[in-house]
């Protein structure tokens, strides 16, 4: 498969690489199977034509209108058997916005160190094709350093994109059993709501009432299945916006510190030393 890239001048997009038209002759093999991995995340989005996508242990057909997300370092392939174009981006999933974040870990939670699939259709198609040229065109565009607006318009594509990922995504194959189902929707529209609401007076109390849960009871399921606290959880979320505002804009620390949710200065100071080991500034100057 031939590819063209585009050089990117935004801080979590790695590249974008358009796929060039080509098909390939049948006695040319199996050793068009190409395989390959990288540190950053991928979405594809096949607009015309078909072939497949491999890995260890998958092997998917794909056509127009299928978008792939894959996650780092699977080693995988691809073969082209009517000529096909897409355009594909590679991203750094750990420095995207909060909201991204959480909508990412929903897909690949249903498969984890999978390549994963969408089958999409009709206006839906159409909002990813129009979104990842969003995402291009401010990434290139001369204005990306002047205009606060275009990563407001970055972030709004990249959530359109992997909310219509999920809108179309296959139901998971296995299902828990009623009890455990039911929890971890809980468990899973906290996150949500933790993700897209992280910056207001969020209290672990009212988070639990929402659900009609006692506050311990809310505590102890969200630790057993997150791994942490729902309060260290909310602190993190908060602190990697933070370091992620540190380093896309030049806002004073002090208004980062609000805008992300702390209603204190000194607090925050204190606890992004204490997870980071440097003060906001410091953190940003070696950025």
């Amino acid at each position: 498969m031939q590819r063209h890239g585009t050089p990117m001048r935004y801080e979590f997009v790695d590249n974008i690489e358009h796929f060039a038209p080509h098909a390939f002759t049948g006695d040319q093999g199996t050793g068009l199977f190409r395989a390959h991995s990288h540190g950053t995340d991928e979405i594809t989005l096949i607009l015309e034509g078909e072939g497949y996508y491999s890995s260890n242990d998958q092997n998917v057909q794909v056509r127009a209108g299928d978008l792939l997300l894959i996650p780092p370092d699977i080693l995988h392939g691809f073969v082209c058997l009517k000529a096909w174009e897409g355009i594909s981006i590679h991203y750094n999933s750990q420095s995207i916005p909060s909201y991204c974040q959480h909508l990412l870990q929903q897909a690949y939670r249903q498969h984890p160190n999978q390549m994963l699939i969408s089958r999409l259709n009709g206006t839906h198609f159409e909002r990813v094709k129009a979104a990842m040229q969003q995402v291009e065109e401010e990434c290139v565009s001369e204005r990306m350093n002047e205009n606060a607006y275009s990563q407001d318009l970055i972030r709004n594509a990249l959530e359109a994109i992997l909310l219509t990922y999920l809108a179309n995504a296959p139901a998971p194959s296995e299902q828990a059993n009623e009890s455990e189902d039911s929890d971890e929707l809980m468990i899973q529209d906290v996150l949500k709501e933790i993700h897209m609401t992280y910056f207001t007076s969020l209290k672990i109390a009212d988070l639990a009432a929402r659900r009609f849960h006692s506050e311990s009871i809310f505590r102890k399921k969200f630790t057993k299945r997150v791994g942490v606290s729902p309060k260290q959880y909310i602190i993190t979320v908060r602190l990697n916006e933070a370091k992620r505002l540190l380093r896309l804009t030049d806002k004073p620390v002090e208004f980062i510190a609000s805008e992300v949710g702390f209603t204190s200065s000194s607090r925050f100071f204190a606890l992004f030393i204490k997870h980071v080991g440097k003060t906001p500034l410091e953190w940003r100057n070696e950025k």
